[in-house]
Formats: C-alpha cells, structure tokens, sequence
C-alpha cells in the first residue's frame, strides 16, 4: 500500500504519513500517540437494505392485513377446512 499523508496531529498540526488504517504513531513534532482510523466503513447496498426491510414488515404484517381483508378471511377459512379433513 502507498503511504499517504494526513491532514496533521490533532495537538500541533505537525503533518503525519500512514500506511494503513488502524496504525498507531507518535508525533515527531509534539510527542502525541496516534491512532489512524479509516473513513470507509462498511457500507450495504441499498436494494439489499430495502429488501431486507420490506421481508420483515412482510413477515410482521403480512397475515394480519390478510386477516382484516374479506378476501382474506374467505381464504384462511377455506385453508382451515382444508386441514379439517
């Protein structure tokens, strides 16, 4: 990996060069310890964020919108008799 200048230490300004996140370092200037934490984070994908949400309410509300509906109670009730039988 390349090395890559900072901005500066957080005390004196002092600019600092790492080499990957999650290094730690002194100061030259102000004797400061240092600890470099990356930017980027994890990030999920937006269809697979709304999808995951969309399943859940599903799950959730799925059968109790199915149970307020008339079509809905005609349905479960035919599945009840079903498994009567």
């Amino acid at each position: 990996m390349a090395t890559k200048t900072i901005s500066s230490c957080p005390s004196c300004g002092y600019p600092l060069k790492i080499e990957y996140a999650g290094q730690t370092a002194v100061c030259a200037y102000c004797g400061e310890g240092i600890e470099v934490i990356a930017q980027n984070g994890v990030t999920i994908p937006t269809p697979l964020f709304v999808g995951l949400v969309a399943f859940a309410f599903g799950m959730l509300l799925g059968p109790a919108i199915i149970a307020t509906t008339s079509g809905g109670q005609k349905w479960l009730e035919e599945q009840a008799r079903a498994r009567v039988r």
